[in-house]
């Protein structure tokens, strides 16, 4: 994720309908060579596209938005907002900063980490988003406020998310990334998720494959985390919550990791089934959760001591 103030203001000058070097040199006074410069950058990123024109005797380079949802997304950012310079809000580490924030509750200090962008930078960012109302907080948790700004937090998410794997990407951040394949040639990287249960004590029958990029050691928090992204139904439901209490995992530890991966709310009412009352239930971003079943997989995997009677 790449994005300059000149980028930003030549992405919306082409997507106001300046679609040449020498349009935009002239609407924004710069220097052919330094447009060129810019248009180059704004390819690469998946903004832009050129085509060879031989229909102009003025210019041979025709400049369009790209295809990618992104693009078309950042597009339509810019007619709704027009009243809001977006390059004070997307320019530089404030990109970043936003992407880290798009998919869920996270503090500070993980968003820093995330960003590798100091605490300090990070406080100054935050009071000029808050005051827009881009930001939320809550109980020193911030987020993208999607009431007010859908269109940004699906512009960043669609963003952010981009990439080119031979699978379904989950979640992306710079160069990490974690995505689904169904077939074994496809394995890059480390593998991860259900498809890792089984080197914990809970072997679980999966079709596909979640891959970590780049390749590393996964620890039991980080694989548990993973699998979220593969909780679907009451049975995966159900598995997730077993390994996490067959492998005795720490709460201090996988929180972090749940925050780095948007998976912060689906984690924190996970963890609340566990004190659950009732035989049936249905928590935000989770399947229904049934005591039943449950206890039917704690019996399988030999988890003891769940539910006293």
């Amino acid at each position: 994720m790449y994005l300059t103030k000149p980028m930003i203001q030549i992405f919306e000058e082409v997507a106001q309908g300046a679609n040449t070097r020498e349009l935009l040199a002239a609407r924004l006074k710069k220097s052919l060579n330094w447009i060129s410069e810019i248009l180059n950058q704004l390819e690469e990123e998946g903004f832009v596209i050129k085509n060879r024109c031989y229909t102009s005797a003025s210019s041979r380079i025709r400049i369009e938005l790209s295809g990618t949802q992104y693009s078309m997304r950042m597009k339509e950012l810019a007619i709704e907002y027009q009243a809001i310079k977006l390059e004070d809000i997307l320019a530089n580490v404030k990109l970043l900063y936003l992407a880290a924030l798009c998919e869920d509750w996270i503090s500070m200090q993980e968003a820093s980490k995330l960003c590798k962008i100091s605490i300090h930078t990070i406080r100054k960012i935050n009071k000029g988003l808050m005051d827009r109302g881009i930001i939320i907080r809550k109980n020193r948790l911030y987020t993208i406020n999607s009431k007010m700004w859908l269109l940004l937090r699906q512009f960043l998410v669609e963003y952010k998310n981009y990439g080119n794997y031979p699978g379904q990407v989950k979640w992306r951040f710079q160069d990490e990334a974690i995505f689904k394949v169904t077939k074994e040639n496809n394995i890059q990287g480390s593998t991860s998720g259900f498809y890792q249960y089984k080197d914990y004590g809970v072997t679980v029958g999966v079709i596909s494959a979640l891959c970590t990029l780049p390749k590393r050691e996964l620890s039991k928090e980080e694989i548990f985390v993973h699998s979220l992204f593969e909780v679907d139904d009451p049975r995966t439901l159900h598995l997730a919550m077993a390994f996490y209490l067959k492998n005795k995992l720490n709460y201090s530890k996988v929180l972090p990791i749940a925050m780095k991966f948007g998976k912060y709310t689906l984690f924190i009412n996970l963890m609340r089934l566990f004190d659950a009352k009732d035989k049936k239930i249905k928590l935000d971003q989770l399947p229904m959760f049934d005591r039943n079943d449950f206890i039917r997989i704690l019996d399988l995997y030999e988890v003891k001591n769940v539910y006293k009677t």
